[in-house]
Formats: C-alpha cells, sequence, structure tokens
C-alpha cells in the first residue's frame, strides 16, 4: 500500500508498504480522506516532540471498514466510517468514565507507534469504528476529528437557554466551537479576532458579532452586545497567555470559561483568583473528544454544522507535502487541508 512515512525532521516521503494484519477484534480500514491537522506538522518539522520517525502520521481519517475480525454484527465490511482514535488501557479509572485520553498509558492512532491515515489502508480496533451515513460526506468525515474536542467540552458545560457564547481566534477550532455553539442554541455568538478579514470569516459561520481587538475595547463591546451582563460561556482558542488573562474580563458572573489554547512552556499566565472565587467563575480545560463522536454525527447528518465549508484545500497523497507547506508558509487562507484518495 502506499503511504506517506515520517523519516526525519521536515521530512516526509511517499513509500509502498506492507498491509497491516489484524487480530481478533481489529480491523482494516480503506481510507477514503485524511484531515492534515497542525499538530502533525509541529511533530513532522520537529517543533512538537511525539514519539520517533519513522512512521505514518495522520488522526483525522474518514474510510470504509476492508476487512474485519470481530464478534459484533452493526460492522461489516463497506461499512463507512471516521475513527475515534484515542486509545486507553481500557480497565483503569479514567477508561472505566469513558476518558481513555487522559489515560495514563494514552496512545492515539496516527501517532507513535501506531501508523495513522496518511496511507491507503490503516489497522484500527474495532472500538474505534464510528458508523457515518452517506449524508456526511468525506471531507466532512475527514475533518470530524478536529471538531470533538469543540464539541465535546461543550456538551458538559451546556450554554443557557439563548445564551451568549464567547470566543477567542480565528482557527479551525474556533469556527468548529462557532459552528457547534450556534447549534445548541446560543442566543449571541461573539468572536474575538485581530483583523477584519478574520471578523468576516467567523461571522460566515455563524458569528452574531465579531469584535476586532486591535480597534476595540473588547470587554466594552461585550458588555454593550449582551446589556451589562457578558458572555455565559468564554472559550480560549488561542492560547496566547495575554488573551487568556483578558478572557476573564468577558465572562460573565457565575459564568464559565473554557481553555482549549495551550500556551508555550516558557509563557506565564497570570490568573485572577480573587475574581475567578468571588464571581463564581468555572474556568476548565478542554482535551477530551471521546463522548462527542456521536452527537457530532448526529448534527452534521441533520444538516445543523455543516464542516466542509471549513475545507480550504485538496491535495492527494502524493502531494501531501504541498499541504505541510501551507504550514510552512503560515498561508492566512488555510483553514483546513484534506488529502483525498
Amino acid at each position: 500500500m502506499k503511504a506517506a512515512v515520517w523519516t526525519g525532521n521536515d521530512c516526509i516521503e511517499i513509500k509502498d508498504l506492507p498491509m497491516p494484519e489484524i487480530s481478533d477484534e481489529e480491523a482494516i480500514i480503506k481510507v477514503r480522506a485524511a484531515g492534515v491537522c497542525v499538530t502533525d506538522y509541529h511533530v513532522i518539522s520537529g517543533k512538537l516532540k511525539i514519539g520517533e520517525p519513522p512512521n505514518v502520521q495522520g488522526h483525522e481519517i474518514c474510510g470504509e471498514v476492508y476487512e474485519i475480525k470481530t464478534a459484533r454484527t452493526d460492522i461489516k465490511v463497506g461499512q463507512r466510517c471516521v475513527i475515534a482514535t484515542s486509545l486507553g488501557c481500557g480497565h483503569c479509572d479514567m477508561c472505566r468514565a469513558g476518558k481513555q485520553y487522559l489515560c495514563s498509558e494514552n496512545s492515539e492512532i496516527g501517532y507513535y507507534p501506531h501508523n495513522g491515515g496518511y496511507a491507503e489502508y490503516v489497522k484500527v480496533p474495532v472500538s474505534a469504528i464510528v458508523p457515518i451515513t452517506e449524508k456526511v460526506s468525506d471531507f466532512a468525515g475527514a475533518i470530524l476529528e478536529s471538531c470533538v474536542c469543540p464539541t465535546e467540552s461543550l456538551m458538559r458545560v451546556g450554554i443557557p437557554l439563548n445564551g451568549t457564547v464567547a470566543i477567542t481566534g480565528n482557527g479551525p477550532a474556533a469556527l468548529a466551537y462557532i459552528m457547534v455553539a450556534k447549534a445548541m442554541g446560543a442566543g449571541k455568538i461573539i468572536s474575538v479576532v485581530r483583523d477584519p478579514v478574520k471578523a468576516e470569516l467567523t461571522k460566515s459561520f455563524g458569528a452574531t458579532h465579531a469584535i476586532n481587538s486591535k480597534e476595540e475595547d473588547v470587554e466594552k463591546r461585550i458588555i454593550e452586545i449582551t446589556a451589562g451582563k457578558k458572555a455565559d460561556v468564554v472559550i480560549e482558542a488561542t492560547g496566547a497567555a495575554a488573551v487568556i488573562e483578558k478572557t476573564f474580563d468577558y465572562c460573565a458572573k457565575g459564568g464559565t470559561i473554557i481553555q482549549y489554547g495551550i500556551p508555550g512552556d516558557e509563557e506565564k499566565v497570570n490568573i485572577p483568583v480573587k475574581k475567578t472565587v468571588c464571581e463564581e467563575i468555572t474556568y476548565l480545560g478542554a482535551v477530551g473528544n471521546t463522548k462527542a463522536w456521536y452527537p457530532l454525527v448526529e448534527m452534521i447528518d441533520s444538516g445543523k454544522i455543516y464542516l466542509e465549508r471549513m475545507i480550504t484545500h485538496v491535495f492527494t497523497l502524493d502531494n501531501i507535502n504541498q499541504a505541510f507547506d501551507l504550514y510552512r508558509a503560515h498561508d492566512r487562507k488555510l483553514i483546513k487541508a484534506v488529502i483525498k484518495f
């Protein structure tokens, strides 16, 4: 089979690899499309240390069952699916709670030592297969993984009836949060960005208001938009220390801040503890995705979310390096790239 193999820092080579072999409760998935994640670029370029080459990356996978060994009768050869890539030991407290992404033995399909979706075929546990219908396109399935963490964290927090959600950032995660917040019934969705082009982009994804933080007083504008209340849920999706600190000024009393963006190891973030306590602000991290796969598939299936609008570039596997070139060049038009098989 053909695969894009990470062979060293900033080096991806197209190679012929042997077909994977499976044991009981495993399956081979014929990949139909795979999303290209910035995290893969960071690993491949050496900016993020996860595993060692050689390895086939790719944790955003849509395909169909090619071969399967299972006692289950609900999944058969030919079933189209997406892959829930997070793996755990299966028996610890975290795994029993459905949070295998917090398992001390956590690993992920698409990261060493597991080969991923930048290949014609990939081996997965049967438990990782999430069936999809024909209403969920290959391209939507290919980038669905990038939306499950935003979906899970909003499911966990909830949005008050007709409530206000504020989101910092304009990357794929921020856009996913906007779409999911709209699907969950948010009344006002406020995006906080840094230029007018990105402001219009977030509006096209469902933001009701966009604030340019370079030109406007964000806290003042949020107070105006919400008639003094501020946002019930604030989502921080940039990872910038200065932006993280400001989110506490955007949050309503008794509200919730979801921290999705991750600051650099050397960055220091000052959390206003007195304000957090006295205003009963809940501050929580969002990294998990286990419980969101099926609800997200249903939202796409019902037309409440249209993920394809996030896709700006499509490449073949032979041209996968062109996708990573977009990250190298910091291409401003890039939202999500997909490898089409």
